[in-house]
């Protein structure tokens, strides 16, 4: 189950594979999907192709996201 009733197929995907990159402690994978994660969002949301909320929502989750890669340590 996902954040939001009606998930963009290609932005969740992308969230999925940040998950999977910070789990693993992949961070350059992590940093270059936040980077595509932020350019599609952008792109959607100009293009109107977002609701506000869905926006806001996915905004968040990308600023979330920006915060535990700046936070992150290698544990190795």
């Amino acid at each position: 189950m996902g954040l939001f009733s009606k998930k963009d197929k290609e932005l969740e995907a992308i969230i999925n594979q940040i998950r999977v990159d910070l789990s693993n402690n992949y961070k350059d994978n992590a940093v270059e999907n936040i980077k595509k994660l932020e350019a599609l969002l952008n792109e959607k949301i100009s293009g109107g192709k977002l609701k506000d909320k869905a926006a806001a929502e996915y905004t968040g989750l990308l600023d979330h996201f920006k915060n535990d890669v700046a936070n992150f340590k290698r544990t190795y």
